[in-house]
């Protein structure tokens, strides 16, 4: 199960009423192996609030 410290996630709303949000690991200074690393990942469904996006992509994150 990831922590939801180790990500940001960013709400945005595709058209009114329509939120989702999108997931980006925080990347620490280091090596990191080209092909490899996850950009991010955006909430598959919509939400009715910007408040219900934020809940599906935490809920997203715990089950990594």
């Amino acid at each position: 199960m990831a922590n939801l410290s180790e990500f940001s996630i960013v709400t945005y709303e595709r058209r009114p009423g329509y939120w989702r949000a999108a997931i980006t690991p925080i990347r620490r200074s280091g090596i990191f192996i080209p092909g490899k690393t996850i950009s991010s990942v955006v909430t598959p469904d919509d939400a009715a609030s910007e408040s219900d996006a934020k809940f599906a992509a935490e809920k997203i994150v715990r089950k990594m």
